[in-house]
């Protein structure tokens, strides 16, 4: 690839970042080019082209501070402090422990024997929304959308969800194919006479957090921020998965580094916390082989 090409592709990555909003790697990605042209015999005297992409960091750091002066201190009322807290406490239950087990197999790339075990908790009543979200999560890292469709046309059939708990699992399902890329049809919830229900146990809820925004302070990449997806979540503890060509990232994150800056994002609310490393490997085998996955357990104070 000559340095032309690499240049176009940088800059074709960095303002799909940018348009996303993911202003950070947008960044990383102008100073590569940056650093390129400064070491290019043909380009670096290109004025044109440097004072270009000088203009687009510019602009990304206008962005990136105005979205820290957006986000500094959310103000969380006090009752939305006491839910998040409550919520955290999911993880002293005892069907919470059953599911970690499922969890951790998942997060090192066993998805196929996850699924296994997710399948066993659901058939014994355990929290099924939770399990639902976490088989869904496997089928699209598997990347077989097939297979999340069949799971779901059976749930609609059996009586662990209600009418409700299935939309939100369709639309989840949604949600998580098209982020991997697929874009499938999902048949919408036929309509079904009212019936009398019988009692169901009420499903025990705790926060969601569906991707955070990591401010490092330390390390090679000091002073900037990252985001990243939660790809599972046990409790207040959440695993994020680092790419393999981002080992210099990966390597700054070991366990027990305390985080002191991480923006959470949540269907209820987005907040501000702090948190510590609690778990990191490289990932040996799967679709994700390479990749690194990060464990983050989150305060909940």
């Amino acid at each position: 690839m000559t340095e032309k090409e690499a240049i176009r592709r940088l800059l074709k990555e960095a303002d799909l970042y940018r348009n996303q909003g993911l202003l950070s790697d947008s960044k990383a990605k102008y100073m590569e080019i940056l650093s390129i042209i400064g070491k290019s015999k043909t380009l670096a005297n290109h004025k044109q082209l440097i004072e270009g992409v000088k203009s687009k960091i510019r602009a990304v750091n206008r962005s990136l501070n105005e979205l820290k002066d957006t986000l500094e201190k959310p103000e969380l009322s006090e009752d939305l402090q006491h839910l998040i807290k409550k919520l955290f406490c999911f993880s002293q239950t005892k069907e919470a422990s059953a599911i970690e087990g499922a969890v951790a197999l998942a997060k090192f790339g066993q998805y196929e024997q996850a699924l296994k075990e997710f399948h066993k908790l659901l058939e014994q009543g355990v929290l099924p929304l939770v399990i639902a979200k976490n088989m869904i999560k496997c089928y699209a890292a598997l990347r077989i959308p097939e297979a999340a469709l069949v799971q779901f046309s059976k749930w609609k059939t059996r009586d662990f969800f209600s009418r409700e708990d299935l939309k939100y699992i369709r639309a989840f399902l949604k949600t998580s194919l098209e982020k991997e890329g697929f874009k499938v049809e999902i048949p919408e919830l036929e309509a079904t006479p009212s019936l009398p229900s019988k009692p169901k146990k009420k499903e025990e809820v705790f926060l969601e957090i569906s991707a955070v925004s990591l401010h490092l302070r330390s390390g090679p990449l000091a002073g900037q921020t990252r985001d990243f997806d939660v790809h599972f979540q046990s409790a207040n503890t959440v695993t994020i998965l680092i790419p393999a060509a981002q080992k210099n990232l990966a390597d700054s994150l070991v366990p027990g580094t305390r985080l002191t800056d991480i923006q959470c994002y949540s269907p209820i609310t987005v907040f501000r916390s702090t948190g510590t490393i609690s778990g990191a490997a490289q990932i040996k085998q799967g679709p994700r082989r390479g990749d690194y996955t990060m464990d983050i357990t989150i305060d909940a104070d």
